[in-house]
């Protein structure tokens, strides 16, 4: 069965949102206020309609308490309509209501809603460029809330080598290693051909041995993981 969500306001995160949930294979509705808008992505969503998310009466005609989630990523410069957006959600016994904030202030009213996740996009952005300029072996990361992160690591030029029971990086360290990304070679069955391709590793055992350009995909407080990299 597939999943069914409401994405409200389509600017460039909620346009990112609604496609992506779309070519997923998901029924995704858009609102926007603005008819061009809603024209604009027309054929990349199951359908676009243009109204005031604020108006419960136009809401009620489109079922939306079957949704699996609703997700408000109205812009940063309206959050009154972010709240009576929310509000109505409410109203309506939405399942799930996801919701954009600017700030941690915003996050906080949101959530004394009644809003069953916050996200702070811009705060996320930051973090994950401040990490990424600050730490060269560092390749990517998600940031969590209250300071926990999954990150991407270039494996530390002293693991190398160094079973994962040897290295104890729960007990150490105080991060867990979600999996790891491995280069490894493989024929190709079309050309013949040897090359080299980047694999998830699956669920590393104790004894599994770290090599060189492994990537470990970790997951602690950003405090513990900046201890193996520092």
């Amino acid at each position: 069965m597939k999943k069914k969500f409401l994405v409200i306001g389509l600017g460039d995160l909620g346009s990112k949102v609604a496609t992506e949930l779309h070519s997923k294979g998901a029924d995704v509705i858009a609102i926007d206020k603005d008819a061009h808008i809603t024209d604009s992505i027309k054929n990349s969503v199951t359908t676009a309609m243009t109204m005031d998310s604020t108006d419960v009466t136009d809401l009620r005609t489109l079922g939306i308490e079957a949704s699996d989630s609703v997700i408000i990523t109205i812009g940063p410069d309206d959050f009154e309509s972010t709240i009576l957006t929310s509000v109505v959600m409410l109203e309506l016994g939405v399942q799930k209501i996801l919701a954009r904030a600017n700030s941690e202030m915003q996050a906080k009213i949101l959530r004394k809603l009644g809003v069953h996740q916050v996200v702070i996009p811009d705060e996320q952005i930051a973090r994950q460029m401040i990490s990424l300029a600050s730490h060269q072996d560092i390749m990517s990361s998600i940031f969590l809330g209250e300071d926990y992160s999954i990150v991407y690591l270039k494996v530390p030029k002293a693991f190398i080598g160094k079973s994962l029971q040897e290295l104890e990086l729960r007990i150490r360290y105080n991060i867990n290693l979600i999996t790891l990304k491995r280069i490894v070679r493989e024929i190709d069955p079309k050309t013949g051909e040897e090359n080299e391709v980047e694999k998830i590793y699956g669920v590393p055992a104790a004894t599994t041995t770290l090599q060189k350009d492994d990537v470990l995909i970790v997951l602690g407080k950003d405090k513990d993981i900046k201890k193996i990299i520092d």
